[in-house]
């Protein structure tokens, strides 16, 4: 074979080789630009009456509008989301899996409790803020926090405190209040919001760990006392409603909740969803429904500095529980 054939065999084959790879970039890039081109599975972990099972029934309502695809809804329920983690982490990291959830992620990876970390997630947006409270039955034998914290200490461990799972913000904020307090409590875990209300009025438990919108019904009816709220200053909302550290309690505490994907999720994919998730945050429905639950609005940014936020919580989360064990 002459020199120039060579030359000419080798030219085409580079040739060929260029034109592949080309293609399959567009093809891919092809791809990504078609996302969603199915319906995204939003995995559910929380019970019915919860903020979070309601923030997720309006926004998966919304989908379509945003993201051009249906939104249905999988419930996984049970161990603090653990349940619910497995099964996301066990689907292609694709984007057709979302998971909305909260705070309680991120303990729950903190305390270890699945064999995941946070480098197995990536959280693309943060919804909400939610100071988390304490409610109890108007006729308990207190009148207001200090007195309940009194009475707590004059009868250790027998303040029941309820809160929605084992594992999550709510043992977190009862262990954490009753720390700073100084008290020993009994923490009882129910399903969630709903059930915790149901077993306060039946006086199988003291105090609940409940935030605005679970509590505000049975407030207005003049049935439960929110005893205090763990943010820096009063709720706009609830004016009426004293924060722990202005009676003497030093506890911050809130609940945050946001979006999820498994990590490994193309940034286009998470670019997308995020600006579909920041989109449906501005709608006035979404701004209505915080309005109306006494929700703060959580936005701190992209994917990157979200992420970077839930990494420093499951770290944190993880050395407070390491000390503890």
């Amino acid at each position: 074979m002459k020199m120039k054939e060579r030359k000419l065999i080798r030219g085409l084959g580079w040739l060929i080789l260029v034109s592949v790879t080309l293609l399959g970039i567009q093809g891919a890039t092809s791809a990504y630009a078609e996302y969603p081109d199915r319906p995204i599975i939003n995995l559910r972990k929380a019970g019915p009456g919860s903020m979070v099972d309601r923030l997720d029934q309006l926004i998966s309502k919304m989908a379509p509008e945003y993201l051009g695809v249906d939104m249905p809804v999988l419930y996984k329920k049970g161990c603090s989301g653990c349940n619910a983690q497995t099964y996301v982490q066990k689907q292609p990291a694709d984007g057709y899996h979302v998971f909305l959830d909260t705070t309680t992620t991120a303990i729950v990876l903190g305390v270890g409790d699945v064999p995941y970390t946070e480098k197995d997630w990536n959280m693309i947006i943060r919804l909400q803020v939610d100071p988390q409270g304490l409610a109890s039955r108007t006729d308990a034998p207190w009148k207001n926090l200090n007195e309940m914290v009194d009475w707590a200490r004059k009868n250790p461990g027998k303040l029941r405190v309820a809160g929605a799972h084992a594992v999550g913000i709510e043992p977190y904020t009862a262990m954490r209040f009753a720390e700073v307090a100084g008290i020993d409590i009994t923490y009882v875990p129910y399903e969630g919001g709903n059930e915790i209300i149901t077993m306060l009025l039946g006086k199988h438990v003291d105090v609940g760990v409940l935030s605005g919108g679970e509590v505000e019904q049975q407030w207005q009816a003049g049935k439960l006392q929110v005893l205090g709220i763990g943010h820096t200053e009063r709720l706009e909302k609830y004016p009426d409603w004293p924060t722990f550290k202005e009676q003497g309690v030093d506890v911050q505490i809130y609940n945050w909740r946001g979006v999820f994907v498994k990590a490994g999720t193309s940034p286009t994919i998470i670019n997308k969803l995020h600006n579909a998730f920041n989109a449906m945050r501005k709608d006035p429905q979404v701004v209505e429904f915080n309005k109306a639950a006494g929700q703060i609005d959580g936005y701190m940014g992209g994917p990157e500095q979200t992420n970077a936020f839930f990494e420093d919580e499951v770290r944190g989360y993880r050395k407070y529980f390491g000390k503890k064990k």
